[in-house]
């Protein structure tokens, strides 16, 4: 449980055998190689670096088809419910299962058929787009029973089709009530608007466009040249048809859904394939030799050492030794067991721990886990979680990293019920015996049980520090950073627990000593990095004002009490509403048994989420300040984490 130990390698190889070699290495996958076209080393300034080939280029361009052929494919996918989807999951695979599917797969006449359907429903699609767009124009001039070429064929008549606003209708007839040799036909009537075949002699247009353009009439060439009512007929027919083939092609890619998975191998197998190929960026060379250096974790140093010389015989030369514990290339692979590897995503989120610092997810994971199921506080929330939780890990087929939060969530389910056996509450209803803690009624234990553990988490923090710099040799430094705050932190404590009545004067005399040479002590040695006297004073001045930080810490484990408060509080709330819901017969009672089943299910949602929140705050502020920096950096190895599979470990 703890950072994997990494040994650095250097190695040199001709260019011929890069390629074989990466392939082998792909498969050996725990391999980290820093990037030495980017070094500021000397020895490297010289050495040019390894440009990727062509056919990383050619590699991209299939995958944006394989992209293109997986969400096509997806969307004719016929979905499985949410419990049949969660218990059947996604398949596992080794790498090497990947590789050989992925090398055979004949991706090529797939996509070939895929894009020549989707070319064809998409051209069609636009088609009916653009008849129907087409039917709209003319149905308003359906009921013109003549050729519409006929109708602007005429020679000497003036006739012109167009639109009229339906306001100025009444004007424009009577603008030409008395005008004999003019003729408005009304078309047809649509939102506001009236369509009319407008006609007249040819010999007064001149008089007509303008009494036309006063009333608001703007011309509108009807685009066809049959009858209407026919050319929408055909254009209707042309619709059917259209659909008929993207109905035809739409089989066809439903027919090759069931090449989906094999695409998604295939996916997974070229982006093995960039890695690798894109992996030489990183390494610089001569004409001939190739210049690697990198980690891998110790305990496969042999095999990697083996796989080498496989490939490259006697054609290499290699170094490996132990990486410095304080070198900041090296990178970081956590490996803790079944309960702290749960809560490894928290200390992923915050930061990786650098090499020469120690993996405080094991550390940690007791106290979050213990805060955040007093934070909830409840039987009942923590029954219904750990039940959800145990049959989604017993039954349902997850990938890793949703099994890991599964878990994790299932771990914190516990806690909250020996919280809630503690406090007698089940959904916010009081157990059949007297809560040894009572929030609610009694606020002020809880409080000083919420100080108590905040006291043992902050010292066990600073436990941490001196544990630290004592394996690092630094045996006076735990004594000046962390032995005088235990005295100052210590004696403050039994000061005020004196003036506050709880304990004797002497033993409030005790600790008033303690802290004060405690802040004597921290005072004289924690400025001890600054290179004059006046700076070490100021600075270990400014290391005493720290105590003020010290009593914020304990003030902030005071939320271990509130945020369970608050959380029964609301569920006290809702069973009030529904025990008064239940009085009013049949229908007081369902609307009871929905109000609390919703109301309790978001509790529980929102107890969660607080607690997850600020259990994580408790860990990063409170504990991580004490001892922790973070900043590593994670080890990529030569395999990419899947998309679509589990993919089983050769290697652990």
């Amino acid at each position: 449980m703890a950072i994997v130990k990494m040994s650095k390698f250097n190695l040199l190889a001709f260019n011929y055998d890069r390629s074989n070699l990466l392939k082998e290495l792909q498969d050996f996958e725990f391999v980290h190689f820093n990037n030495l076209s980017k070094s500021d080393e000397e020895k490297f300034e010289s050495l040019e670096q390894v440009i990727v080939d062509n056919e990383v280029n050619a590699v991209n361009e299939e995958l944006t088809k394989v992209n293109w052929s997986i969400d096509l494919l997806s969307k004719y996918k016929e979905k499985d419910g949410m419990l049949k989807s969660l218990k059947e999951g996604v398949a596992t695979y080794s790498f090497e299962e990947i590789k050989e599917k992925g090398s055979k797969f004949d991706f090529k006449p797939i996509y070939k058929n895929l894009l020549r359907a989707s070319d064809i429903i998409e051209n069609n699609k636009q088609e009916i787009h653009n008849k129907k767009l087409k039917i709209d124009e003319l149905k308003v001039w359906s009921s013109i029973n003549i050729p519409i070429a006929e109708l602007y064929g005429f020679k000497k008549v003036f006739v012109t089709t167009g639109v009229v606003p339906s306001r100025y209708m009444e004007n424009l007839r009577n603008d030409y009530k008395d005008i004999d040799n003019a003729v408005i036909e009304v078309v047809s009537e649509d939102k506001g608007n009236v369509y009319i075949v407008f006609i007249s002699n040819l010999e007064e247009k001149s008089r007509d466009l303008e009494i036309l353009r006063k009333n608001g009439f703007n011309s509108v060439r009807i685009n066809t040249s049959g009858i209407v009512k026919e050319d929408i007929s055909k254009l209707q027919k042309d619709l059917e048809n259209s659909n008929k083939i993207i109905l035809q092609q739409e089989d066809i890619i439903k027919d090759n859904v069931k090449f989906l998975e094999d695409i998604e191998v295939y996916y997974e197998f070229l982006t093995n394939v960039r890695l690798r190929e894109t992996s030489v960026e990183n390494f610089v060379k001569t004409d001939r030799v190739n210049v690697i250096e990198g980690y891998v974790p110790t305990d496969l140093e042999e095999e990697f050492k083996t796989r080498v010389n496989k490939i490259l015989e006697d054609r290499y030369y290699l170094e490996v030794e132990e990486a410095d514990k304080d070198d900041p290339n090296v990178p970081i692979i956590l490996k803790n067991g079944k309960f702290a590897g749960a809560f490894e995503s928290l200390t992923v989120m915050y930061s990786l721990p650098k090499n020469n610092e120690i993996d405080p997810t094991p550390l940690f994971a007791p106290f979050y886990a213990f805060f955040a199921g007093m934070m909830v506080g409840d039987f009942g929330y923590g029954a219904f979680l750990f039940i959800g939780t145990l049959i989604a890990l017993k039954f349902f087929n997850l990938k890793e990293g949703m099994r890991n939060n599964i878990k994790f969530f299932n771990y914190l389910s516990i806690t909250t019920m020996f919280w809630g056996l503690i406090y007698a509450s089940a959904f916010g209803m009081s157990l059949p015996y007297k809560a040894l803690l009572n929030p609610g009624e009694q606020p002020m234990p809880v409080i000083i049980v919420s100080l108590i553990f905040g006291g043992i988490h902050i010292f066990f923090a600073l436990g941490i520090k001196a544990y630290m710099q004592i394996r690092d040799k630094d045996v006076l430094g735990a004594i000046f950073d962390v032995g005088f705050w235990y005295m100052a932190l210590i004696g403050m404590i039994m000061a005020l627990l004196g003036y506050a009545g709880v304990v004797g004067s002497s033993i409030t005399k005790i600790g008033a000593g303690l802290l004060i040479a405690g802040l004597i002590g921290i005072l004289l040695t924690n400025g001890r990095e600054a290179k004059t006297p006046v700076g070490k004073f100021f600075l270990g001045l400014n290391e005493v004002y720290g105590i003020t930080s010290y009593v914020g810490d304990f003030v902030s484990y005071l939320r271990l009490m509130a945020l369970g408060l608050s959380g029964s509080f609301i569920a006290l709330a809702v069973n009030q509403i529904v025990g008064m819901l239940f009085g009013a017969g049949i229908a007081g009672i369902l609307a009871g048994v929905v109000i609390f089943l919703v109301f309790q299910l978001f509790n529980i949602f929102l107890s969660y989420l607080s607690a997850y929140v600020h259990s994580a705050r408790l860990i990063y502020v409170e504990m991580f300040n004490k001892f922790y920096e973070g900043g590593g950096k994670a080890f990529k190895g030569l395999v990419e984490k899947s998309k679509y599979f589990n993919i089983k470990k050769e290697n652990n």
